[in-house]
């Protein structure tokens, strides 16, 4: 799985104006700064290919009770089958290939750029250090996506540049692995940069087009990545630490950037302000255009709420381009599939389209919260089905109603801008999902007991939940967790911050590791299994009825090639599916 070296090349990515290249085994081509450069180059544009998205989506998103099947998916037998949790070892999505193909470049970039510098001496050990910090920074983020997707992987720093170096490995336990890329990404974070390139500017010399150099690693995305992976460790002050980190960082770009500004416009970020204190700068929702929180951070891109996100740049129009073709497929606006109607492979779930138009509110509060609207689009005005539109959509236009109610534009929802040119970009942070995850940590340390000290992490949990529910909802009295009484108690906080969690990073990638990050802390599956069995429609009390389950079995074929990795038990003995009622 690491021996793969003869790879295509890849077309050029918007944020670095070189040709990327894929690793080389020539003496001399390892001797100056732009080889390197290309190499990394490299790193990114293989994340940015359709296997790579596809399974982030799949492996983060489709098992989980956001997602339905959608158009023709019964002629897609792998995605069909992952729906009803039928998961063969001969499933294309267990193959890992791209992710271990973006871990050994990481590895090979690693191992040769301190032999570059010394023979150019433009790449100076401080430009070293900067690309070791980036490199492992990728590399732990292709692990992270691993073990959260199979459990137990193989792991290793080698890098393999010839056939003879493969080194098969077994499989690393998933504490062991979240323990070494941790330690990986605190050793590199005080060399990685902050920002990358220089920040659009006006002739005053105020951000007018701000960039917050999102589509590279930096230091505030390596403090996203450690965030998240703290909190799947249990280790919730340092989780809390890196979150505070990247919020400090957006307070000095806010500063640097729009802090000089007289009349911000609804498209730039504003200081917001939570009933106990914390100040975050943000977009909001406004009445007279409320989907523009969704146009900048999903429709534009590379908004200033963007931690790390690959950008996608492909025109008709242009012969240099990468395209995003995983989203289309899966999520909608792929032209060449016959009788779609701009749908996906994957649908929404049906409760979820009717869930405020039917006055349910099991996923959103009430009809003033914009994500209900910005998320997907009503097949009809009967909202039995839906289309995914974050995330294809290039921008999200919603009608104001009398007293700050809004609506879909049209009964059907047809009044989404959703494209066919493949250029929206796939994010892996941004500001809000990092907010929740740090009152997550909040409330896993505290407890039941009427202390100061607990009243105190109750209070900054709550300060993150109102900010992210608040700038999404156009009437200023409809903040849902605003006038909760159950907002003091962690319990009820708890699945209040579930729920905002859903709400907010929905089709992103997030949910299903979400549920298995709840069911890892409750020490069960109970949380999954209720949560997800309503979807299968066929279902049973054997839904996920053990921790292994909610993992994916090993490709048939990497347990032939590597003698040490050992299938797991439930999918074992030649076994290729299991019964969803036993």
């Amino acid at each position: 799985m690491l021996g793969l070296l003869s790879l295509a090349l890849v077309g050029c990515s918007d944020f670095l104006e070189i040709k990327p290249r894929d690793i080389v085994t020539e003496d001399n081509f390892w001797n100056e700064k732009t080889d390197v450069d290309q190499m990394v180059a490299g790193c990114y544009a293989s994340m940015q290919s359709d296997a790579f998205i596809r399974r982030c989506i799949v492996w983060g998103e489709l098992r989980s009770e956001n997602i339905y099947p959608g158009s023709k998916v019964q002629d897609n037998e792998d995605l069909y089958q992952a729906l009803r949790e039928n998961l063969l070892t001969t499933n294309s999505y267990c193959k890992w290939n791209i992710f271990y193909e973006v871990i050994n470049k990481c590895n090979t970039i690693i191992r040769k750029a301190p032999l570059v510098s010394e023979k150019d001496p433009s790449y100076r050990s401080s430009d070293v250090q900067a690309t070791i910090a980036e490199m492992t920074a990728l590399r732990s983020l292709c692990y992270f996506y691993l073990i959260r997707a199979f459990d137990e992987v193989p792991f290793t720093r080698d890098a393999v540049t010839q056939e003879d170096e493969v080194q098969y490995q077994p499989a690393s336990s998933f504490d062991f692995v979240l323990g070494e890329i941790i330690k990986d990404l605190e050793a590199v974070k005080p060399y990685a940069l902050e920002h990358h390139a220089s920040i659009d500017q006006n002739q005053d010399g105020v951000g007018r087009n701000y960039n917050s150099n999102c589509n590279r690693i930096t230091r505030p995305a390596i403090n996203a990545m450690l965030c998240e992976m703290y909190l799947w460790q249990r280790n919730f002050d340092k989780a809390i630490a890196c979150a505070d980190e990247v919020l400090d960082a957006k307070r000095k770009d806010y500063e640097r950037e729009y802090s000089r500004q007289t009349s911000l416009t609804f498209s730039a970020p504003q200081l917001l302000t939570a009933p106990h204190g914390l100040i975050v700068p943000m977009y909001q929702a406004v009445q007279n255009n409320a989907g523009n929180v969704a146009d900048a951070v999903f429709g534009v891109g590379n908004s200033f709420e963007s931690i790390f996100e690959l950008s996608f740049n492909y025109s008709s129009s242009q012969t240099s381009y990468v395209q995003s073709t995983a989203l289309a497929d899966l999520y909608g606006g792929y032209p060449t599939r016959d009788g779609n109607n701009g749908s996906g492979l994957l649908g929404v779930n049906p409760n979820i389209v009717s869930d405020v138009y039917n006055g349910t509110n099991d996923f959103f509060a009430n009809n003033y919260d914009t994500r209900y609207y910005t998320s997907f689009q009503p097949v009809d005005q009967n909202y039995g089905e839906g289309f995914v539109r974050k995330g294809v959509a290039s921008n999200f236009n919603l009608e104001p109603r009398v007293q700050n109610n809004i609506q879909f534009n049209s009964s059907d929802g047809s009044a989404f801008n959703h494209h066919s040119d493949f250029d929206r970009n796939w994010i892996f942070y941004r500001l809000s999902d990092v907010m929740l995850l740090q009152a997550e940590a909040y409330l896993m340390k505290a407890t039941d007991e009427e202390t100061d000290e607990n009243k105190a992490l109750l209070e900054k949990a709550f300060d993150l939940i109102y900010l992210v529910n608040s700038r999404s909802v156009t009437d200023r009295t409809k903040y849902y967790v605003a006038t909760s009484s159950d907002a003091t108690h962690r319990g009820p906080l708890m699945q209040i911050l579930r729920k905002e969690r859903n709400a907010e990073l929905m089709f992103e990638g997030k949910r299903f590791f979400d549920l298995v990050r709840y069911a890892r802390f409750d020490g069960n599956t109970d949380v999954v299994r209720n949560t997800v069995t309503s979807k299968i429609s066929s279902g049973g009390t054997g839904l996920f009825p053990s921790m292994p389950y909610l993992f994916w079995p090993y490709a048939k074929e990497e347990c032939q090639v590597n003698p040490y990795l050992v299938q797991k038990s439930i999918y074992g003995a030649g076994r290729t599916t299991y019964d969803i009622n036993e």
